[in-house]
């Protein structure tokens, strides 16, 4: 039996992606298989980005394959939010 609150997630969760992908094949003239396709690679591109960031902080990921998946802009980003944090900790500004 089907909890009624993921009941009620799925059927909006569906009207949400039925009403973007009516927008988005409206606008660009793109079919929907097309648009799919390049949501479905977009969404894997940002889901790996996000874990390899992750991995990094962790420190499950060198500094160097780290900048060779996210590139050494964002690594130099991360490195820097890291140490402001661990700065403002330091002062007693942590959370």
């Amino acid at each position: 039996m089907i909890n009624q609150s993921l009941l009620d997630t799925l059927l909006t969760t569906r009207s949400q992606v039925t009403h973007e992908l009516t927008f988005l094949t409206q606008r660009t003239g793109q079919d929907e298989l097309a648009l799919l396709s390049q949501a479905l690679r977009l969404g894997l591109s940002l889901l790996y980005q996000q874990t390899a960031e992750q991995a990094f902080i962790d420190g499950a990921l060198s500094r160097s394959e780290a900048i060779a998946v996210l590139g050494l802009e964002r690594v130099t980003e991360i490195e820097y939010a890291r140490q402001a944090l661990a700065q403002d900790v330091a002062r007693g500004w942590g959370l």
